[in-house]
């Protein structure tokens, strides 16, 4: 498990280009794939103001469902999805094949799963933690939210305990937030943040000095722009050391898409910290 935590910063415009949303569930599928492959932390969505307001929050929120679709453990999805026109297309989504995401149904004392808190009463919360019957935990919690837990008993009733396991790779948190990318990265402030453009300096002339700085940062953001033109907001701050990279230099093509920039960009920083 990483010693830092990242998150990637995508605009809400990168599935403007199409209308299909069959399209859109692809593009985004790809992502939340990357993400999972990498241990990202933290996905945030922010508004680039590439494209009307009202679409961009439209975007916004279809991006925010499908990544969080897809981070839940297919045993929850039917009770955490309801059935809409949008999530036609969840089929061809990739599994992400996390640790979260058990691909067994045994269950031993010890075992982490996520759970959907389904009711409750006076003594705690009935929770399906996809076995055949609900499970116990002694704690009330809010009924409808996914929350992780740890198996502390297997008797007469399976019981459970509100908690996340460490040194495991657990899932990324999807954020939407409807702000300016500015004002998205304060909400997480981070110490360093690597803006990715065509335009930056070339990987390979800064590529020790950035390994450096990746492996020794707590708090990492990386920022992706969208499909009609490279980040243009200055995201300069007392708060954060920043750059700006050219992770994919000599490019072949004409644009680099998000999706594409998403893993060539991750692929690299994975090896910084893991150096």
């Amino acid at each position: 498990m990483y010693e830092n935590k990242v998150s990637v910063f995508l605009p809400s415009s990168f599935i403007s280009e199409t209308k299909d949303y069959k399209l859109k569930t692809s593009k985004i599928g790809i992502i939340g794939r990357s993400l999972a492959v990498f241990g990202i932390n933290d996905v945030i969505i922010y508004n680039d103001d590439s494209i009307d307001v009202n679409l961009a929050e439209k975007d916004a929120d279809f991006i925010n469902e499908i990544l969080n679709y897809m981070n839940t453990p297919q045993y929850l999805r039917k009770r955490a999805f309801p059935i809409k026109g949008e999530l036609k297309h969840v089929g061809i989504l990739p599994p992400l094949r996390t640790p979260h995401h058990p691909s067994y149904d045994e269950l031993n004392v010890g075992d982490y799963r996520q759970g959907f808190t389904v009711k409750r009463n006076n003594k705690g919360t009935f929770v399906d933690i996809g076995i055949d019957d609900l499970v116990f935990c002694k704690e009330q919690l809010t009924v409808n939210k996914i929350f992780s837990f740890k198996v502390t008993r297997i008797a007469k009733e399976v019981i459970v305990t509100p908690e996340e396991p460490d040194g495991i790779y657990w899932g990324y948190n999807v954020v939407s937030t409807n702000k300016s990318l500015k004002n998205s990265l304060k909400l997480l402030n981070p110490d360093f943040v690597v803006l990715t453009t065509r335009y930056g300096e070339n990987i390979n002339s800064i590529f020790d000095e950035l390994t450096n700085k990746v492996y020794n940062s707590k708090n990492i953001a990386i920022l992706f722009g969208g499909p009609y033109s490279s980040i243009e907001e200055n995201i300069s701050s007392s708060n954060w050391d920043n750059c700006k990279i050219n992770f994919i230099p000599s490019q072949g093509t004409e644009t680099v898409r998000t999706e594409e920039a998403v893993i060539a960009t991750l692929s690299i920083i994975n090896l910084m910290r893991n150096r």
